[in-house]
């Protein structure tokens, strides 16, 4: 059997006329070029897989890719400028539409499917080389080109890893938007490169003009193929990575397998993480008996063997019933179920079930677990945590948390994901976070109650109003401290009525702020947020503050932010 790649003159023809006339940017080309990132976009959000098929389908952006092959094996300046103009519009009009749309969307969750597109390795440069020259090929014809490029098309992602890029510029997570574009240009080099082969081995030459000059074909395929090698250094540096960490798992699940699997027991979970550069494992066990510490030592032990002295194993054991219930253990289920105490199963010498002392227990279990959540980030508890469990709900988690920064939506969703893989129990976090970082606090000191702000405390105070006037999700808290009694300084102190009416200057609602006494002078009672007692009059005010006697004024500004 023989096989014939190369083509006749007039296919030739008719083949360069027509990839010269479907990468032309016209009306349609713009709209499906559109429709595609759109529905990619929403199809990552959602992380619905079928919808990004469809939109790998209706993308146009494999015209002009085929147009720069060509240009580039032909030397065709004018139709390598076309196709290079019409490559760069198009990828900066999807980043572009997808950016804004994502700002807008209420969904900004980042999904698996979203994170299959950050981080490139070597095989995805397999992959679009090896669909580049499927999808040239189909261009020759014959009956099963119809089936051929829409395969093509769903294997070369060309409009999702764009999109990705948009959506990542949105929420402003640059090492995700670097990992999608460098995906895209993985694609867009591979197949240019791939094709530009099948096209020579249709019989396309080079012209004679572009052939005399200094970017002959062997230089623009030497250069090409340098970009190629230059794309590839991070994709091997991350297949090594991956590779790196499959080894790494695969050692610590044998270490712990060989430990806690038993017959009474079995390994859950198990995550791994590098932290200063010390590797931290935290497995699950369900178990009918708990391990003592000399057997969770010897799996720490095994692991420090394998990876370091510094290897640090965190091990959360579940008990779990074998079998049937025994009468004592059904007993105890109906305590925990009734949330009574009753009386020990006839026959038995098991003490009552102390519900109270089991819920102390429980919380101080969560509060452990939050803890170790926390550990290695700037976010810290500040007070007790309040824990509400109720049957087939999820478990909801009030904290009160210090960070430098306001929490964006993914933080907290993440530590939700984080502590329901923990309790093994769908989790759902509130509270608020008092912001400590430089932007978000401020203390303005006044040496007498007559003394105005300075400018620079105006200034100030302004700017932290706007802040929380453009966030619902933030409240400005103002503690007042001065040896005078709260109601005289909020009526009578010249300061008071500056930070008063800058507050108003800026709009914000009785909800968005708050204020109290320090135990200074918090004798004269709280005040509702906003709701502060009018100044007295002008005459009053000047008459009143003669008297005032010349004692400090502290105002100490935090942000807080709900969640």
């Amino acid at each position: 059997m023989e096989i014939h790649v190369e083509i006749p003159a007039a296919d030739r023809s008719k083949l360069y006329d027509s990839i010269l006339q479907d990468s032309h940017p016209d009306m349609k080309y713009v709209a499906m070029l559109a429709f595609a990132g759109l529905i990619a976009l929403f199809g990552l959000l959602q992380n619905s897989t079928a919808v990004i098929i469809g939109a790998m389908l209706i993308s146009p952006l494999m015209n002009p890719i085929l147009s720069a092959a060509l240009a580039l094996l032909l030397g065709d300046g004018k139709m390598g400028r076309e196709s290079s103009h019409v490559l760069g519009l198009s990828i900066g009009g999807v980043i572009l539409i997808t950016w804004v749309i994502a700002w807008l969307s209420p969904l900004k969750e980042v999904t698996p499917e979203i994170l299959a597109r950050t981080n490139p390795n070597l095989l995805d440069l397999f992959i679009a080389i090896f669909s580049g020259l499927a999808g040239t090929l189909a261009l020759r014809g014959g009956s099963t080109s119809m089936t051929i490029i829409p395969g093509v098309a769903i294997a070369v992602a060309v409009v999702p890893p764009l999109a990705v890029v948009g959506y990542s510029l949105s929420t402003r997570q640059w090492a995700m938007a670097g990992g999608a574009f460098l995906l895209f240009m993985t694609n867009l080099v591979a197949i240019i490169m791939s094709a530009a082969l099948v096209f020579r081995l249709f019989g396309f030459r080079a012209h004679e003009a572009a052939e005399k000059g200094h970017l002959k074909l062997k230089y623009r395929a030497a250069i090409s193929f340098l970009v190629l090698v230059i794309l590839a250094v991070p994709l091997i540096h991350t297949l090594r990575k991956g590779v790196s960490q499959i080894r790494t798992r695969r050692e610590i699940s044998g270490v712990l397998n060989r430990v806690f699997t038993t017959d009474h027991s079995s390994v859950a979970d198990i995550s791994q993480t590098w932290r200063d550069g010390k590797l931290w494992v935290r497995t699950t066990i369900r178990t009918t008996r708990y391990f003592d510490t000399s057997e969770t030592q010897r799996a720490e032990d095994d692991l420090r063997g394998r990876f370091g002295p510094d290897t640090k194993l965190g091990l959360d054991q579940i008990l779990v019933a074998q079998g049937g219930l025994s009468p004592q253990q059904a007993a105890r289920l109906g305590n925990v179920i009734t949330g009574g105490v009753v009386r020990p199963v006839p026959g038995t010498e098991e003490a009552p079930y102390d519900l109270k002392a089991s819920q102390l227990k429980l919380i101080s279990h969560l509060q452990t677990q939050v803890d170790d959540v926390l550990a290695g980030t700037p976010i810290k508890r500040t007070a007790p945590l309040l824990v509400e469990i109720g049957t087939n709900q999820p478990i909801i988690f009030s904290l009160q948390l210090a960070s430098p920064e306001p929490l964006v939506k993914q933080t907290v969703t993440l530590l939700g994901a984080q502590l329901g893989s923990k309790t093994s129990s769908p989790v759902r976090l509130q509270g608020e976070a008092e912001i400590q970082g430089a932007d978000y606090r401020l203390a303005a000191g006044l040496p007498d109650a007559r003394s105005r702000l300075s400018e620079k405390d105006r200034q100030a105070i302004g700017k932290l109003v706007a802040l929380v006037r453009s966030r619902p999700d933030l409240q400005l808290r103002v503690l007042v401290a001065s040896s005078l009694p709260l109601a005289q300084v909020l009526q009578e102190t010249a300061s008071w009525r500056q930070i008063r009416a800058l507050i108003a200057r800026g709009r914000l609602e009785a909800s968005q702020w708050s204020m109290k006494a320090s135990p200074a002078n918090e004798q004269a009672g709280l005040t509702t947020p906003g709701g502060v007692k009018p100044a007295a009059s002008p005459a009053a005010a000047t008459k009143n503050e003669t008297n005032i006697p010349r004692v400090a004024l502290q105002c100490q500004f935090t942000v807080i932010q709900t969640f």
